[in-house]
């Protein structure tokens, strides 16, 4: 579970933000909030604001700290690290980020300071319970001095294997570095955030042209459903229950080289009591896009992962989005306790979350982007019309038009 996360000096976001999932004890109590070992936290959050914000900016975060803790070994030595800080500004301070996220009871807190050359410096701290009582230890802290040219590191309490001197390189995370060779708090930890899925890459949202079956995230997506038959079908009766018509997918595969290929795919409509198929392309953009939207969302609750999702009302009616972030509440189908995090327009959400779930963020002139929990404002009552009160301009981060 993701407690928080920040970052400064990373795309519009000159100054430190903090996005928090926890709440204080006047939130109220109801499935849309879970207890953790310490903290009770949100399973959901909503980010509105106007265009060009900084909501997808803010959203990349989580995408970023799982391609630095799971994946940025796999990068070539050579490469540089896709960070990119604050544009409008000639200084070159490094970008910094943080998050704390929960597995098996265990918070750790991670910490980073980074340029596109290099990490500056990197930490992770671990608190954990044992009847009752707290205990919080450093697992490991390394540094850059630019002096030796070369790091400090203290690991005592990570117990790294021998030779980690020889796979460490500036480019890449411990964890991530730890993993290849069999470190097993590396493993637990990189196993975590691989259950971190979105529609966010470093270039913004996966969806821009998402309506030609031809990309690869339409691809990937029906993919993903002819090699998962059980969320397949947990999809099809989701879409099922939104009356769009569909029956099911159907997938004509041939063998391939090295493995089976999909030949053909084609809906099935269940007409009057009759099957019929028609090929997938006559699908409306609101099928394709939930189909895509499924594989995120199933995934995260399947897993008990968190979904960061940016747009998620593109071609989708109002109802349909509240009924999408209804499954990370009820119990019934998120019995896992996964998270969702989006970035919306579709405002009628504002009527169906409370003060601790609604994120605001907005742009200055100076190209910098801020961003509040609604419920950091005062005198905020918890039974307000939210929906009516931001329409009115009453907390900002609203278009100037």
């Amino acid at each position: 579970m993701i407690h928080s996360f920040s970052c400064k000096n990373f795309y519009s976001f000159k100054e430190k933000v903090t996005l928090n999932f926890t709440v204080n004890k006047n939130a109220p109590k109801n499935n849309s909030y879970i207890n953790s070992s310490k903290e009770r936290l949100s399973k959901v959050e909503a980010v509105i604001g106007p265009n060009a914000s900084g909501k997808t900016n803010l959203l990349k975060v989580l995408p970023f700290l799982k391609w630095i803790i799971v994946d940025s070994y796999n990068s070539k030595p050579e490469k540089n690290i896709p960070v990119q800080p604050f544009a409008f500004s000639n200084s070159n301070k490094p970008s910094e980020f943080s998050v704390v996220f929960e597995i098996n009871k265990k918070i750790y807190t991670y910490f980073f300071r980074t340029t596109q050359k290099r990490i500056l410096m990197e930490r992770l701290e671990k608190t954990a319970f044992v009847r009752e009582k707290m205990g919080t230890q450093k697992l490991f802290l390394r540094k850059w001095n630019p002096n030796k040219k070369k790091y400090d590191f203290e690991d005592s309490n990570f117990k790294l294997p021998k030779g980690f001197d020889n796979v460490l390189r500036s480019n890449a995370s411990i964890i991530s570095s730890a993993v290849r060779l069999n470190h097993q708090e590396s493993k637990t930890i990189t196993n975590y955030w691989q259950k971190v899925k979105t529609n966010v890459v470093e270039a913004g949202w996966t969806g821009d042209n998402f309506f030609s079956a031809k990309l690869p995230q339409w691809v990937d997506a029906l993919q993903f459903y002819s090699n998962n038959e059980n969320l397949k079908k947990k999809a099809e009766k989701l879409l099922a229950n939104f009356d769009i018509g569909l029956n099911e997918i159907l997938f004509e595969k041939e063998k391939g080289k090295n493995k089976m290929k999909i030949k053909d795919i084609r809906a099935q409509h269940l007409i009057n009591g009759k099957k019929y198929e028609l090929p997938i392309h006559y699908e409306s953009s609101g099928t394709k896009q939930l189909f895509i939207l499924l594989k995120i969302i199933l995934s995260a609750l399947d897993k008990g992962g968190i979904a960061v999702i940016d747009e998620f009302d593109v071609n989708l009616h109002p109802e349909i989005i509240i009924a999408l972030f209804d499954l990370f509440i009820q119990p019934e189908t998120n019995p896992k306790n996964a998270q969702i995090l989006i970035s919306t327009h579709s405002l009628q959400l504002l009527n169906k979350i409370d003060k601790y779930q609604i994120v605001l963020v907005e742009k200055e002139k100076s190209g910098i982007s801020d961003m509040w929990r609604l419920d950091e404002m005062s005198n905020i009552r918890p039974d307000e019309n939210y929906y009516a009160k931001y329409m009115a301009g009453a907390y900002g981060a609203t278009p100037k038009i």
